[in-house]
């Protein structure tokens, strides 16, 4: 696969939590618990947005104006991140320089990315424990 193979806009359409043993496990027992986009540019930027798709709305109409608790309730479950991708020995890293979480600036997720069709399947490098994600995405043609 070429880093050009992947350019295009993708929504999230669940993942699963795969152990060393085989057994295939759902987040929260959901098919999709999160609202998620992944966006490859032609010119080899990633951008990645997750929210869960139960969040509350804050009583206030600006973020500014959330108080403490609600700021935290917002950030749960929350991932985004962009950057530079390229493709390297049939894996696709994600060289983050913008993130939601701090610790990310700076690192690298490795993915395996395997098309059927338009369903993008993105696979994580094993955990010490031998345990992966497969995180599903699906090509839009029009958002």
């Amino acid at each position: 696969m070429k880093a050009e193979d992947l350019v295009g806009t993708y929504i999230g359409c669940g993942q699963e939590h795969v152990a060393k043993d085989g057994t295939v496990t759902r987040p929260l027992g959901r098919k999709c618990p999160y609202l998620s986009w992944i966006v490859y540019t032609k010119e080899g930027h990633v951008i990645v947005v997750s929210t869960p798709t139960d969040r509350k709305s804050i009583s206030g109409k600006r973020i500014e104006d959330a108080s403490r608790d609600e700021l935290a309730k917002m950030a749960e479950g929350v991932v985004a991140y962009a950057g530079r991708y390229e493709m390297k020995d049939g894996k696709v890293h994600h060289n983050i320089q913008v993130s939601f979480f701090p610790n990310w600036v700076g690192c690298t997720n490795i993915r395996t990315p395997c098309f059927e069709g338009n369903l993008l399947t993105l696979t994580t490098e094993p955990e010490k424990d031998g345990s992966f994600q497969r995180i599903f995405w699906e090509r839009v043609t029009s958002v």
